[in-house]
């Protein structure tokens, strides 16, 4: 009985969260997020300051939450579709080109890194520890590898957001495959090697 009642509880808090998320975004479509107010959100969505601050602490808030429900959605479900799961992004991206330009320009250039950072994180470990499997490289190595190619990862994008999201994205992640898959295996054998070096008497 109390867990039917904690799970309708959940739902509706649920429900309410969506419904919020949902009339940010539509705002989002004509204004940038810091000329949105609380209480024209309040009245988009037909609910009470109130009820907001239940689920959100502000503005901010909100658009967390939809990044975090984002990035668990886009996770690549295996290693070997880190490439697809990349382009999906960032065509999911480009088709909501207002809202995310009406959103980056609120934010410090630092918070907006920080999130493409735990977005590219995961794939490019995927892809890193994939090809690692084929050498005798050390786990240090493979952090210091799926660092550099993080940083690389994060920095083409933020660069393509700054520049207003051009269609040739796409094109632009094919190279980068390109350039991860020949500097994966290159620096791995090296390493291996080094390690092989290191190892003997």
């Amino acid at each position: 009985m109390f867990q039917d009642l904690l799970k309708e509880e959940n739902d509706v808090a649920r429900s309410t969260k969506n419904e919020i998320m949902s009339a940010l975004a539509g705002l989002l479509q004509t204004k940038r997020l810091d000329d949105i107010t609380v209480t024209e959100l309040v009245e988009q969505c037909n609910i009470s300051r109130q009820a907001f601050y239940y689920h959100f602490s502000d503005l901010y808030g909100v658009v967390d939450h939809g990044i975090q429900l984002l990035l668990e959605e886009l996770r690549a479900p295996s290693p070997e579709q880190w490439r697809s799961t990349l382009e999906r992004t960032l065509t999911l991206l480009r088709e909501n080109r207002t809202l995310v330009l009406n959103v980056y320009r609120a934010y410090e250039r630092s918070y907006v890194e920080h999130h493409l950072r735990q977005w590219a994180m995961p794939l490019v470990e995927a892809r890193t520890r994939l090809a690692a499997q084929r050498y005798s490289v050390t786990q240090d190595q493979i952090g210091f590898l799926i660092e550099l190619l993080t940083q690389a990862l994060a920095s083409i994008v933020l660069s393509w957001v700054d520049r207003g999201m051009p269609s040739s994205v796409i094109e632009r992640m094919d190279d980068f495959d390109i350039l991860a898959e020949g500097c994966l295996e290159y620096t791995m054998e090296r390493l291996a090697q080094k390690n092989q070096r290191c190892q003997q008497p």
